[in-house]
């Protein structure tokens, strides 16, 4: 055996082995997976088309969904960060995984939009340059940080309230 066929798969290439595998144990004629993720969370979506046309929504085998999630890490671009939203597919005819990737478009994870800490903990993973950051996540960026300041704002306000109402209570400073 050579060095080259004992190299580890990249998430991408294992995802692919694993995938056709599975596709060739189900009998399926193609698989498709829609991705959508934001720093560490994540939700996919798979259809499994039979040979007759029918298709049905999967839940392919543990090994298969846990590659999946290598996947988004491991193609992080320097200037974009970490796709959003990725469709994969793969006919059982070819068994070639193929890809489209959207660096821009709002995740919806739990049929719910994300949130701006969200927002701000997918930029911390995943670094982008300015152009490369959606105006969704931008207003929702900055719309977190407003709160963040309301809130400390508030508390920063209530710490310098004198305690007590001065008439009696121990609190007051009044015995």
């Amino acid at each position: 055996m050579s060095e080259e066929s004992m190299a580890p798969l990249d998430p991408f290439e294992r995802y692919e082995v694993l995938l056709r595998a599975w596709l060739n144990e189900v009998d399926g004629c193609r698989v498709d997976a829609y991705c959508n993720a934001v720093h560490l969370v994540g939700e996919n979506e798979y259809w499994l088309t039979s040979c007759r046309g029918e298709k049905s929504s999967v839940r392919p085998s543990r090994e298969v969904r846990l590659a999946l999630s290598d996947v988004r890490p491991s193609q992080v671009d320097s200037r974009r960060g970490a796709w959003l939203y990725s469709h994969f597919w793969m006919e059982a005819a070819d068994g070639v995984l193929h890809q489209e990737a959207d660096w821009m478009r709002e995740p919806v994870i739990s049929a719910s939009p994300i949130v701006g800490a969200d927002a701000v903990v997918e930029l911390e993973y995943y670094p982008r340059d300015p152009e490369w950051i959606p105006e969704w996540m931008a207003a929702k960026i900055a719309e977190y940080h407003e709160e963040e300041a309301r809130e400390s704002q508030k508390a920063d306000t209530e710490a310098a309230q004198p305690e007590g109402n001065g008439a009696g209570e121990p609190s007051s400073g009044r015995g």
